[in-house]
């Protein structure tokens, strides 16, 4: 019984070492070490007014136009201010103007999934997916802009000038589209 054993184990033993050689000549880039590349973060910056406020009825039922309007602002200068006593939340940012119309991007999806505004009303995306942090890419399916990258904190608004529906995407999230319906003011 023993040497049963024995004679498996060698048996095994050359069989693995069996695929350890070869007549393969290594070729020198394969065991060189990959170089990593940084990619630049692109910073956008929204121009709007200095407060934004988000309230828990605009969230539920938002009706919001949008212009496109891509400055771009640094993560230093964008403040967030949440007030316990009442759950509204205010972005302050140097550049960015009031908007009436705040779709946010949390919890893998919009707040809202269709609005309708008025022609010439901006509305305003703004990403709050905090855990974990994620960047999300958004796209307008009319080629309004290009697509905008909105990392945590960031916002994005599109100023609407004609009337129309137009639908958004963010990439790889169905569950944020949202269709805006722009009408005569």
């Amino acid at each position: 019984m023993k040497s049963k054993i024995i004679v498996l184990l060698l048996i095994f033993g050359v069989v693995l070492l069996s695929g350890c050689t070869g007549n393969e000549q290594p070729s020198p880039e394969g065991n060189a070490t990959p170089e990593e590349t940084v990619t630049p973060v692109e910073n956008i910056t929204v121009v709007e007014t200095p407060e934004e406020n988000i309230t828990a009825a605009e969230t539920e039922s938002p009706k919001k136009n949008m212009t496109a309007v891509e400055p771009e602002t640094s993560a230093e200068n964008v403040t967030l201010k949440e007030n316990e006593t009442d759950g509204t939340i205010r972005i302050s940012t140097p550049d960015i103007k009031q908007t009436p119309y705040t779709i946010r991007l949390d919890y893998y999806k919009a707040s809202t999934s269709s609005l309708e505004i008025k022609k010439g009303e901006t509305v305003a995306w703004l990403n709050m997916q905090d855990k974990p942090r994620r960047a999300f890419t958004l796209v307008s399916e009319e080629n309004l802009f290009e697509n905008v990258n909105l990392v945590y904190r960031r916002s994005f608004a599109y100023t609407f000038n004609e009337t129309g529906d137009y639908h958004f995407s963010v990439v790889g999230q169905p569950k944020m589209n949202v269709t805006v319906s722009v009408v005569e003011s």
